[in-house]
């Protein structure tokens, strides 16, 4: 399906096209990934232009809770990936959906500037009002598990902003712009930044669904290698662990 225009003029997600065979004779694939895996989606996708390389793909990242306001408003693709299954709730009853396939999950961390300006020692620093904190926008899943972290462990931190995505969160403290930011464990895999891990009893794992939209055949294979012993491997290596 040709559905590119819909989702690019909706809204200004970021991302990336994979082409496929250069005499115009490809069938376009388009998928909206949540922002945490722009790292290791171009990695999946080349799996997928192996098994069918007749097919360009076009992938988009955003905040999940985006993905599904862009989906409500109609835009056309084929396929989704989603951080959270709270964000399921919030897509219309209407939509032609198939079978959601949980193909990863992920955990929280504290991503903290180079040299640690802030002096952060440990979890419960977080709460001093001397240090510049951002996390995820509350309908955002990684703000939504980083708020569920927080009263489960009595801590009200003072928040400098509240940020669109994860990746806009991890860009304030590799910028120097916050102290500490409240990212996934896979956001930082491949960044030279120190780390502070979430308390082992009030940890949260955030779920990773995806699914087909309006009966797309390729959409449906996409989700299906998502699911498969050599996609799970490739999450596994960047750090996402196995449903």
């Amino acid at each position: 399906m040709s559905t590119v225009v819909a989702v690019t003029a909706a809204a200004p997600l970021g991302g990336c096209s994979f082409p496929g065979p250069l005499d115009g004779t490809a069938e376009r694939v388009t998928v909206l990934a949540a922002a945490s895996l722009t790292d290791v989606m171009p990695q999946l996708v080349a799996g997928e232009r192996k098994r069918h390389p007749d097919r360009t793909y076009e992938v988009s990242y955003a905040g999940s809770s985006q993905i599904v306001q862009q989906l409500n408003s109609g835009a056309q693709v084929d396929a989704v990936v989603l951080a959270g299954e709270e964000p399921l709730q919030a897509l219309d009853d209407g939509l032609d959906l198939g079978e959601t396939v949980i193909v990863a999950t992920n955990t929280l961390v504290v991503a903290l500037a180079q040299g640690n300006p802030g002096e952060i020692a440990q979890w419960s620093d977080l709460g001093r009002d001397d240090i510049s904190l951002v996390v995820c926008a509350e309908q955002v899943p990684c703000g939504q598990a980083a708020q569920r972290v927080f009263a489960a462990d009595g801590l009200r931190p003072t928040v400098a902003s509240y940020e669109p995505d994860v990746r806009a969160t991890l860009s304030k403290v590799a910028s120097g712009e916050a102290d500490a930011g409240v990212v996934y464990v896979t956001d930082v895999t491949d960044t030279d930044l120190p780390t502070l891990p979430v308390p082992r009893d009030v940890a949260v794992t955030t779920r990773y669904p995806a699914f087909s939209v309006e009966g797309s055949m390729a959409g449906e294979d996409f989700v299906s290698q998502l699911g498969s012993a050599e996609s799970r491997a490739v999450l596994r290596e960047a750090g996402f662990g196995s449903p």
